[in-house]
């Protein structure tokens, strides 16, 4: 019986770390994100983008100016994420 108990608790934790894994990944995510104007929960759309991830993107931003292109982004993330990121990433709004 412990071993069901220890199942349940496991399937529990499992489905609650799942869901608050997620929340920043909601529908509300735009196909692009712009990294010179979004906030924390925008940023969070990107994979691999955490609440930890999106404020050192925008206190780097507050601190040095917009980025100038995604490429600018590897100064804050690795060259591995940027890489991935790049197609979701943009830098300007529309003209």
């Amino acid at each position: 019986m412990p071993s069901l108990w220890r199942y349940v608790l496991v399937l529990l934790l499992t489905t609650l770390l799942g869901v608050n894994m997620a929340w920043g990944k909601g529908k509300n995510c735009p196909p692009q994100v712009n990294i010179n104007q979004a906030g924390i929960e925008q940023l969070r759309c990107l994979k691999g983008v955490g609440v930890k991830r999106a404020a050192a993107i925008i206190a780097f931003r507050e601190a040095h100016g917009p980025f100038p292109g995604p490429a600018a982004l590897g100064a804050v993330l690795s060259p591995k994420i940027v890489a991935r990121l790049r197609p979701q990433i943009v830098t300007q709004g529309p003209d």
